[in-house]
């Protein structure tokens, strides 16, 4: 999870203002749908730390965007694949465990905004407050793209 970006820099970024892409996944309503679905697997591997369910949704060639540590930057292609794989493994394998309260969606083309508010919810994370923004990208009934933007976050501990 761990994302914040304003809209201003969105609109830099390019995703906002972009006329509608080609309808996938039956249309906006399958965008939002398959997008929902990948997300509430997300949600769910950062309740439990199982996340199998999460992974099946994502596509071999998949673009992961990560602001900070191991995974910091754009990983794309099967690398993007394996970086937010070894990822998942991570914070499963450490305990780490957040909660996050979704605040909003937008669908954009193929592509679904999602803004949550999340804490720590375990030892490992039991510092962490951010307020977050992540991307996803539809493919079909997959998600081909997860970029996670989210601002300062103290260390855990502080």
């Amino acid at each position: 999870m761990f994302g914040v970006v304003a809209a201003g820099g969105l609109a830099g970024l390019g995703l906002l203002g972009q006329p509608a892409r080609a309808a996938v996944a039956g249309g906006s309503g399958g965008v939002r749908r398959v997008a929902d679905r990948a997300m509430d697997r997300f949600d769910e591997g950062w309740r439990s730390g199982n996340w199998a369910p999460f992974l099946a949704m994502v596509t071999p060639r998949f673009s992961f965007w990560f602001p900070e540590g191991q995974w910091r930057g754009r990983h794309e292609g099967e690398a993007g694949r394996r970086a937010i794989t070894e990822w998942t493994r991570f914070h499963a394998e450490n305990g780490n465990r957040v909660s996050g309260e979704r605040r909003s969606v937008t669908v954009m083309g193929d592509r679904v905004l999602y803004e949550y508010d999340s804490k720590g919810a375990s030892p490992s994370t039991a510092g962490y407050l951010n307020w977050e923004t992540i991307i996803v990208e539809v493919k079909g009934e997959r998600i081909s793209a997860l970029h996670e933007y989210w601002g300062n976050v103290p260390p855990t501990g502080s």
